[in-house]
């Protein structure tokens, strides 16, 4: 049985809204476990303002946003169960081609299996133009509303808290390595760029950010939690002299997993360690609210001099 859902259909059923709202219409198989949806990239779009102003590309970690979402739908009207469909883990995503305004994404999703952990795999995969943008392995698992309690601050020390007694660049020098600008800059502070293998930084997560308020209940998702991760990574990179004036552009996510969702009223802690060679480098990352392991990531990314 086929089930088309509008934008307004999905605001309401996938509990999300703009601006993170990645499908504009979904057509979800019941009989197939599958799905297929669109989304129209427009330069209207606000990420597009800040993702990157002289060259606008849709970020990698929004097509994610789409495969999550695609997932969820189907999670939700073929194996609905008590409580809320969440997404644990992400694998073997990659981004193949620019996505860029004027363009139409396609979405499709399909079952791929169900573990023993009972979460659930899905394969996506995101085309424009007839050719493959994206593609990747989407985990969700139920989680019961325990999985929403916020803790309360306990000043307890995360495991980088040592790394950020040293030198600290703040925003504005940020803003000289990396090209992102609102509203898709989600780095606050970074220490260590540019020195040894690995760079801490940290981005403070308030309820009056917009990326934030585009869920039921208002947290920073787990793919922008990646994003900052990146951002952290590349700020290492470029701030090194040898690639001053390039780019980093995002290749793979290979591995995430989510542990713990993150609100507002938190700072959520990155720690990435980075190895560069050629044009591409690699990043492992792993996040933190104080003491508690929220994500951790394993990315591949590319340093290209700007056009």
């Amino acid at each position: 049985m086929q089930h088309f859902f509008t934008y307004n259909d999905l605001e309401s059923f996938l509990g999300i809204s703009a601006p993170l709202l990645m499908l504009d219409t979904l057509e979800v198989d019941t009989d197939q476990t599958a799905a297929s949806g669109i989304k129209m990239v427009s330069m209207n779009e606000m990420f597009f303002a800040g993702h990157f102003p002289d060259q606008p590309v849709m970020p990698g970690v929004l097509q994610v946003a789409a495969m999550t979402q695609a997932a969820k739908a189907i999670m939700l009207q073929c194996l609905p169960c008590d409580g809320s469909a969440e997404v644990v883990r992400l694998r073997k995503v990659k981004f193949r081609k620019p996505v860029v305004p004027g363009m139409v994404l396609k979405v499709a999703a399909s079952l791929l299996s169900k573990n023993d952990d009972g979460s659930v795999d899905f394969q996506i995969q995101n085309t424009v133009d007839g050719d493959l943008a994206s593609s990747g392995i989407v985990t969700l698992a139920w989680k019961s509303a325990e999985w929403f309690q916020q803790h309360p601050h306990t000043g307890a020390p995360s495991p980088c808290q040592a790394d950020m007694e040293c030198e600290m660049a703040d925003i504005k020098t940020i803003m000289k390595y990396l090209p992102h600008r609102l509203p898709f800059l989600l780095l606050d502070r970074s220490f260590s760029i540019g020195k040894g293998e690995y760079a801490v930084g940290y981005k403070n997560i308030t309820g009056n950010d917009l990326l934030c308020r585009s869920e039921k209940q208002a947290l920073f998702p787990g793919y922008l939690q990646i994003e900052a991760g990146a951002q952290l990574g590349c700020v290492h990179i470029l701030s090194q002299p040898e690639h001053k004036g390039k780019i980093g552009l995002f290749m793979s996510i290979d591995e995430a997993t989510f542990h713990a969702p993150v609100f507002p009223g938190e700072q959520l802690l990155l720690k990435i360690a980075t190895s560069f060679g050629g044009r591409f480098g690699t990043g492992e990352g792993k996040f933190y609210v104080e003491n508690r392991l929220v994500s951790e990531t394993a990315i591949k990314f590319a340093v290209l001099a700007m056009e």
